[in-house]
């Protein structure tokens, strides 16, 4: 009732205590929460594609367009478990009792309210960031309205800008309005709305532009990817994600997040896992395309660009034949060829291609984010424990077989940049899923 939400609301302590609202900026907040929440997004950023090395911009462009309807929207940089998209169902509930509480989240831009944090939008990180430079910024259209009315404002400002920076996505949430969460499936994964008419009338204008995706589940944008040099998945960044995409955008900072999932190039590709069984196409080297469509995903699990060039070098594997319960050993040199400051995310894989029942053509078991300033190199050393590579058998026994395991560093699923194989020899060891132990990562100077 409207009295439990006044409480809620921290207007009335039910002990008579002092409210939750006087207490809360000792704990949340804080410079540090700050600080940490866009190093975060930062990190998670993906730079999916960058043709003819469009990003990152220049920080002397004279005008720059901030287009569509994730731009300066506050609320579509948090997820459907932030405490605002819960408290939606409660607004819906009370409007539909006739009682107005926060607004509900329409096709127009969201008004923030009491309990949304401080949240610095794309338009502002860009604003802060490029000073010197006339922002000409346009909504075009909403996340799933079929309202083209604002476009035309949209293609004005791209066309008289030095490059078009279009945000596009979806809102995570709990109600209707929200294109993602609990309760929230999709029977497609193109954009929704007008959004993607959107994209294409500014890409057509010849402005540079570039697509920045701020969005909670997987896109399938065979057609956008195509049409524009530069493609940024942003994700769900937060109350500092607008600042973050803009250091991400002028290169205060390199991207350097890999996708944790494969994006399809279209929905009837479903499911799509790097982790799948073998199959009989693996064993014999062919992998035929649909009849329609080619079979490969857009981009593949742990896919993402930087702004500098790393080379891989040097692989040392350890012993080639060890027991069921010996670490296996080994390393490879990372060497930064470019001409930025970066990280690298290097990832180890493992494949077990005979075994008493099916595995997966690879398995993530092991990763290592490695800082590398220009020409500085690294050796990332990994500690398989075999653990790591147990399976249930056919009798559902948790084991570690003896056999044949392959091993893959690269830069992606699909970017392997060195391979080597090992044994296991003796008895087959049998597990508790407790006894599941981490990869060890050690980062040296080389």
């Amino acid at each position: 009732d409207a009295d439990t939400l006044r409480r809620g609301r921290g207007q009335v302590g039910a002990d008579g205590s002092r409210r939750a609202t006087e207490r809360a900026p000792a704990a949340y907040q804080t410079p540090e929460a700050r600080t940490l929440a866009r190093d975060l997004a930062r990190k998670s950023v993906v730079l999916l594609k960058n043709e003819g090395d469009t990003l990152p911009l220049s920080p002397s462009l004279a005008r720059i367009a901030v287009l569509g309807p994730c731009a300066h929207d506050p609320r579509v940089l948090q997820g459907d478990y932030h405490y605002p998209a819960h408290l939606e169902m409660i607004y819906r509930s009370a409007a539909n009792q006739g009682e107005t509480i926060l607004p509900r989240p329409d096709e127009v831009a969201f008004e923030p309210g009491p309990y949304f944090p401080p949240t610095v939008t794309p338009l502002d990180g860009i604003r802060a960031t490029a000073p010197g430079a006339e922002i000409l910024y346009a909504r075009g259209c909403g996340i799933l309205s079929e309202d083209d009315s604002g476009i035309a404002e949209a293609v004005t400002a791209a066309r008289e800008a030095d490059v078009a920076i279009v945000f596009v996505g979806g809102r995570s949430g709990l109600v209707d309005g929200c294109t993602s969460g609990e309760f929230r499936d999709a029977a497609h994964l193109s954009l929704t709305g007008l959004q993607s008419r959107l994209v294409e009338e500014v890409a057509r204008t010849g402005t540079p532009t570039i697509v920045a995706l701020i969005n909670g589940r997987a896109f399938a944008l065979p057609d956008l990817v195509a049409g524009v040099p530069a493609v940024l998945e942003c994700w769900i960044p937060g109350e500092e994600g607008g600042q973050a995409v803009a250091d991400i955008l002028f290169g205060l900072v390199a991207p350097s997040g890999r996708l944790p999932v494969t994006l399809p190039r279209h929905v009837g590709q479903v499911p799509l896992y790097y982790n799948r069984k073998w199959s009989t196409s693996d064993v014999i080297g062919f992998r035929p395309d649909y009849s329609d469509e080619a079979a490969t995903p857009l981009f593949p699990f742990g896919h993402g660009l930087s702004y500098t060039q790393f080379v891989y070098e040097d692989f040392q594997l350890g012993a080639a034949t060890l027991a069921p319960d010996e670490t296996i050993d080994l390393s490879v040199v990372v060497r930064n060829v470019g001409a930025c400051a970066a990280d690298e995310v290097v990832q180890l894989y493992a494949s077990d291609p005979i075994a008493s029942v099916t595995r997966p053509v690879a398995q993530l078991v092991g990763f290592a984010r490695v800082p590398l300033e220009p020409g500085e190199k690294r050796r990332v050393r990994f500690g398989l424990d075999p653990s790591q590579l147990a399976f249930f058998d056919r009798s559902m026994s948790f084991v570690v077989e003896p056999g044949e395991i392959q091993l893959r560093i690269g830069a992606s699923s699909e970017d392997i940049r060195a391979e080597g194989s090992i044994h296991i020899e003796g008895e087959t060891r049998h597990l508790n899923q407790k006894e599941i132990r981490p990869t060890s990562v050690t980062i040296e100077g080389a």
